[in-house]
């Protein structure tokens, strides 16, 4: 009987035959699929900036805790937007229809200092740079009256950046939208509706897959 011999570690990329599966493949079965990815403005008071893991002031693409970085500036097509509001905290709660209690609830509150609630319009993205949807939401007060800029852009392209803005306790920097004149590739009839199908109907449960991360938020 041959020897068993212990397996080296330099050796198991010629024992091992490579993976036949590829990233997407991975992203597809890792991630929870009822939920789109979103676009947020990675500010000072993000806690993985706090931490010196991420660009300040840069986008990012975020996905399942992952944090894609998509840097500064970053050109979008929007394609539709909703109401939305959310509160953070031992659950992630999401409503989307204004007339009710519950989102007038988290309206109300998101008026407190650090509540981890928010409130503004969302809106779906598709990102030619990555080629994929993303919803952008726009929740706090900075980013809402910047979104009427988004807004006038529905069916076109927009460019996503960074305003300074202060007043006269704090200085910050919020979501600013500017016209895009860059042509870009669109995406494909079939993904667009099954982008516009989830984003449209939401699951059911009001308890979201990932959170917003709402550190340092207030009502500015």
């Amino acid at each position: 009987m041959a020897e068993n011999e212990l397996v080296k570690v330099e050796d198991i990329g010629t024992l091992v035959p490579a993976n036949k599966y590829g990233e997407e493949a991975f992203e597809a079965s890792a991630s929870s699929n009822a939920y789109l990815s979103r676009i947020q403005l990675m500010t000072s008071s993000t806690k993985l900036c706090k931490a010196g893991k991420f660009p300040i002031n840069h986008y990012a693409m975020v996905r399942d805790q992952k944090h894609d970085d998509l840097g500064e500036n970053i050109d979008v097509f929007v394609f539709d937007w909703h109401p939305k509001a959310l509160e953070t905290g031992d659950a992630i709660i999401s409503t989307y229809e204004p007339e009710s209690s519950e989102f007038q609830r988290i309206q109300a509150k998101s008026a407190t200092k650090n509540s981890g609630c928010m409130f503004g319009p969302e809106f779906l993205c598709w990102i030619p740079s990555i080629e994929k949807f993303a919803t952008f939401f726009m929740g706090t007060a900075s980013a809402r009256r910047e979104a009427g800029n988004v807004k006038a852009r529905l069916n076109n392209s927009v460019t996503l950046g960074s305003q300074f803005c202060k007043n006269k306790d704090f200085e910050w920097y919020a979501p600013e939208a500017t016209v895009c004149s860059t042509p870009f590739a669109m995406p494909g009839k079939a993904d667009l509706l099954e982008a516009v199908e989830k984003f449209r109907n939401p699951p059911k449960s009001d308890v979201e897959g990932v959170a917003e991360d709402t550190e340092g938020t207030r009502a500015r």
